[in-house]
């Protein structure tokens, strides 16, 4: 398909996917799966709460093959609207086993206290923290930010990948990132308020 050496457009393979072919969709699938992969992680806990994501999404691609519909030649857009949406839905039908797995003692655990570990802790807590308030947006808003910031698409591609005019995606965008924003002050207890400065540490 196509000139010889040129990889083809997700276009072009999702041709071959609506006529039910296999090797067309694992290019799609390899072709894309980090990238969904990466978004999941944004939504859910873990790690393996993301690979059963996107194998759901992909899944889902394969079911309704003949009612997506591409932007600019790339299906990437509809893969993570789809995760999106298969994570809140995924989380919702988890909620019960994980309020009984927090009424369960936890083993408590003696931390390393040299300095790298330390950092390498509040490292991961803020990101932690960064992906909870994320988690914690609605899904419109969380589409937003997904699409036109951390996937870079531009305004009217998000305009026709969701079917809404143009100005919506701004408003929906500057209000999602205002949002965002106050999640991570520290009023809003996510993120601890700094600390006071030492007496020693006080500029003169």
């Amino acid at each position: 398909m196509g000139d010889t050496g040129r990889e083809s457009t997700d276009g072009e393979l999702w041709l071959c996917v609506m006529d039910g072919d296999g090797g067309a969709f694992a290019s799609l699938f390899l072709r894309h799966r980090d990238r969904v992969f990466v978004h999941s992680l944004r939504l859910v806990k873990t790690p393996f709460e993301a690979e059963d994501v996107t194998a759901m999404v992909f899944l889902e691609a394969w079911r309704c093959r003949s009612r997506i519909r591409l932007v600019n030649d790339s299906i990437l857009g509809w893969l993570l609207i789809t995760a999106t949406n298969v994570a809140r839905n995924k989380i919702r039908s988890t909620l019960r086993y994980e309020r009984l797995l927090r009424k369960l003692p936890q083993d408590q655990t003696v931390p390393d206290h040299s300095d790298s570990v330390a950092d390498t802790v509040d490292q991961d807590r803020r990101s932690e923290l960064l992906h909870q308030a994320y988690r914690s947006l609605g899904r419109r808003d969380q589409e937003v930010i997904a699409l036109c910031v951390l996937e870079d698409m531009s305004t009217a591609e998000v305009s026709e990948l969701l079917g809404i005019p143009s100005g919506t995606v701004k408003s929906r965008l500057s209000r999602a990132k205002q949002k965002l924003s106050q999640l991570m002050n520290p009023q809003a207890g996510f993120l601890p308020a700094p600390r006071p400065l030492k007496p020693e540490e006080e500029t003169p």
